[in-house]
């Protein structure tokens, strides 16, 4: 029996996968070469087999289906050779980040899905991938690297709202309702998250020797550690102590480590992920002024992205995915 023809999710999730996956497997054989931790090398391996197996299973599937396999990324996009750029806790923190934004991403890839055989393939990734993030996180707890969200005191008994104040009452600048236990959920999630981006734009910067591309990872470092300090406010003012994380950082090196096409993409998709966690982040919280924080640094997320993607269509870094027929222009021709 003959397998359907693939839809229009099928075909986008798998173009997307497979452009993510070649820049992904670029940046983990760059690390490859550069960690110093055992452990944290053995990770870097497992994530490397996962991102090869998932290349390799997408390059077949548009085989059969005559589907054009995506340039994507290569070895020419980075150079192993370069020195050490990053820690070892800035790759576990970056790899944990991945393995966070692949979870939710293969999940939804599943969900779109209809063949069987994609579904299975989408599934059998998740898995994959939900327990390389366990063995990040394990690790990192093991070694003290891992940043763990804020304690709150233990409620006693179970509550409900009595009026709008509770929404209501983050407005008022002299008397803020405390945070809730979700809230405070977002805003550490955000605060990490950001972490991680700014320190990347750092070392992007510094090995840049494009004035145009320095600028705006220049531009996305500081709007990182703007954001960053937002959070840390937000919660130190409703004594809730913001969690830092030790070495986590860049080295001196300025030599050239990535293309300009790859960092730029890179930063289009955390740009793309902190909007969906700020969205995520104002639909859950309950206090009217987070709302609004959210929806202005979102705004502000937005124009930085928009900076980006002028800059990938100047140098024509862009693919084009997959796209349905102008049936337009096909009756015009054929006029």
């Amino acid at each position: 029996m003959d397998k359907p023809t693939l839809t229009a999710s099928e075909i986008g999730m798998l173009w997307t996968q497979y452009i993510q996956n070649s820049m992904t497997h670029q940046i983990l054989r760059y690390f490859h070469t550069t960690v110093e931790d055992h452990e944290i090398n053995n990770l870097i391996e497992k994530s490397l087999q996962i991102v090869d197996q998932v290349k390799h299973r997408i390059e077949s599937i548009f085989h059969l289906e005559m589907l054009p396999i995506p340039i994507g990324f290569s070895e020419s996009d980075v150079n192993e050779r370069a020195p050490r750029l990053f820690t070892d806790h800035l790759m576990l923190s970056f790899m944990e980040t991945m393995g966070k934004t692949s979870t939710l991403a293969y999940s939804a890839s599943q969900g779109s899905s209809t063949r069987q055989d994609i579904r299975t393939f989408f599934t059998e990734t998740l898995s994959n991938y939900s327990a390389l993030l366990n063995d990040i996180i394990n690790t990192s707890l093991s070694k003290g690297m891992f940043v763990r969200p804020p304690s709150i005191t233990k409620p006693k008994e179970v509550e409900f709202i009595n009026d709008k104040s509770y929404f209501s009452n983050g407005l008022n600048p002299f008397r803020k309702r405390t945070l809730n236990a979700v809230e405070i959920l977002h805003l550490f999630e955000n605060l990490k998250s950001n972490s991680i981006g700014k320190i990347i734009c750092t070392g992007f910067a510094q090995t840049t020797d494009n004035k145009e591309v320095k600028k705006f990872f220049i531009k996305g470092k500081e709007t990182g550690e703007k954001h960053v300090n937002i959070f840390i406010e937000t919660l130190t003012k409703s004594d809730v102590a913001s969690p830092t994380s030790p070495d986590v950082g860049v080295t001196d090196s300025t030599t050239r480590v990535f293309s300009d096409k790859l960092m730029m993409f890179l930063k289009s998709v955390l740009s793309a992920t902190g909007q969906g966690n700020y969205s995520t982040a104002s639909t859950a919280s309950m206090r009217y002024d987070l709302i609004a924080l959210y929806q202005k640094l979102s705004l502000e997320v937005a124009s930085y992205a928009k900076d980006g993607l002028d800059i990938m269509l100047k140098h024509q870094w862009l693919e084009e995915p997959p796209q349905s027929s102008d049936r337009k222009k096909i009756i015009s021709k054929q006029t």
